[in-house]
């Protein structure tokens, strides 16, 4: 087995080889995401810059990337020297997909392409609600748009829903993020043949209900369960995505606390990933934030377990009472004319 050795001493194999230690966490398992992700973000407007900020950020904690793309031809300077098959990347552009797709077939074998993991951003819902257009100029080349994505490598999902980013233009309530993110990949799959379920990729965000919280994603796993089982007749992994809410930068380090607090719940309703999130763009609350989220996936004593609180009764019935509150929804949606007729009221709003 392939592998790299860390300063901390972490052994990270290949994504997607079976583990040689089972019982570490930050060992992989059968399948990518195998264990919970830190993620750091990237702006790339200055790639080499970027880069560096890549390797310096999975050198200390981060073991994921999400990069915002402003020129496609960036690629190969911000994925340098950064190993594909092991680093979950996170591609965020607002051009053409294909500019991407060549760029990304183009990258030299050393960095394995092929086994290329993470997501491209290409959400068709959020970008209607956030420009009032549709992405290729109408909802069919848009859907066009992922259908030809889905050529890239598998471990790409594709399928994306913005939960957090649809919510702040439909009332940004806590279980909206459930029926417009999970309700633009359920319309994407609708489109697109629910066999590609496995390329689906999920982003919530956190409250300060702690409860809330953790309810939010296991609801989010509920209704992703139901809804593979019904169409597939069988379950498709869901990678989420989770991030915590800060409202405003700030010197204090006290809003750690509550920032942990939104990232312990986040972990314990399921996430896959957690987003570092320095309270600001200093180095020393960069170091921060890594080490807090590091602390937490790795020295609680949960890695084994994917819902930790599943059982409890008042979690279980905060659940449920969100999961019906959803469907609700989504009746009453379908009744009067689906997802996408729904979204066009709101940008009448």
């Amino acid at each position: 087995m392939s592998e790299i050795h860390l300063p901390e001493g972490f052994a990270l194999p290949v994504t997607g080889k079976p583990a040689d230690y089972p019982d570490l966490p930050w060992t992989t398992g059968p399948r990518p995401f195998a264990h919970r992700h830190a993620l750091e973000v990237i702006d790339g407007a200055e790639p080499k810059a970027a880069n560096r900020s890549a390797l310096d950020a999975l050198m200390h904690g981060a073991s994921s990337l999400l990069f915002w793309v402003h020129r496609a031809e960036d690629l190969p300077v911000l994925l340098h020297d950064i190993r594909l098959d092991i680093a979950p990347i996170h591609l965020v552009y607002g051009g053409n997909v294909e500019d991407v797709m060549a760029v990304l077939r183009a990258l030299p074998n050393t960095l394995h392409p092929e086994a290329m993991h993470g997501s491209i951003n290409l959400d068709p819902a959020e970008h209607l609600l956030r420009t009032h257009t549709h992405w290729r100029g109408s909802l069919e080349a848009d859907f066009a748009q992922i259908q030809g994505a889905l050529a890239l490598p598998t471990g790409l999902r594709v399928l994306c829903g913005n939960g957090a980013e649809l919510a702040k233009h439909v009332g940004n309530r806590p279980m909206d993020q459930l029926i417009y993110g999970l309700g633009s990949l359920f319309a994407q799959l609708d489109h697109l043949g629910w066999e590609h379920a496995d390329r689906a990729w999920l982003n919530l965000e956190a409250t300060d209900d702690y409860l809330q919280t953790i309810a939010l994603v296991q609801a989010a796993r509920s209704l992703w369960e139901r809804a593979t089982h019904k169409k597939l007749q069988r379950s498709a992994p869901l990678w989420i995505s989770g991030r915590p809410h800060l409202s405003a930068q700030t010197d204090d380090a006290a809003a750690l606390i509550g920032l942990g607090m939104q990232q312990q719940a986040l972990w314990l309703g399921g996430c896959d990933e957690l987003w570092i999130t320095p309270l600001n763009n200093s180095a020393q609350a960069r170091d921060w934030a890594r080490q807090q989220v590091l602390v937490l996936t790795y020295e609680n004593g949960l890695q084994g377990l994917d819902q930790p609180l599943a059982g409890s009764y008042t979690l279980d019935g905060y659940t449920a009472k969100m999961q019906a509150d959803v469907e609700a929804h989504w009746a009453q949606q379908s009744a009067q004319g689906g997802f996408w007729a729904e979204l066009q009221t709101h940008l009448g709003a």
